[in-house]
């Protein structure tokens, strides 16, 4: 088969897939029992990652292997140190800069001799 030929028989196929998508995916919309059992089965799915996600990070600590959530825990305290180091080295740069400079000495004032 040459290849345009390939290609459109792709082509078509594609589009009568998404087709037919579309129209079971209406169908299904339109029962009112099957978009309960399609509500049902998504919270059973949402369910079921939220117990497999707890029980995975279970057995990574288990394992002492951090999670996603230990990362983000960690950089976010490291991000927080590192602009204290920041602020800190802001104040000592400060302090050295003042303790170079000469002393401003104030003039005496003479008070007037009457």
């Amino acid at each position: 088969m040459p290849r345009p030929d390939r290609e459109n028989l792709i082509a078509k196929l594609r589009q009568m897939s998404e087709e037919g998508l579309a129209s079971i995916f209406s169908e299904a919309m339109s029962n009112e029992r099957m978009r309960k059992s399609l509500g049902r089965a998504g919270e059973r799915f949402m369910a079921n990652k939220q117990s497999f996600d707890r029980n995975i990070d279970s057995v990574l600590d288990f394992i002492n292997i951090p999670s996603k959530r230990d990362v983000r825990d960690l950089k976010a305290r490291i991000d927080h140190l590192g602009s204290q180091l920041l602020n800190l080295s802001i104040k000592l740069d400060r302090l050295l800069a003042a303790k170079e400079r000469p002393p401003v000495k104030a003039l005496a004032r003479r008070s007037p001799k009457s």
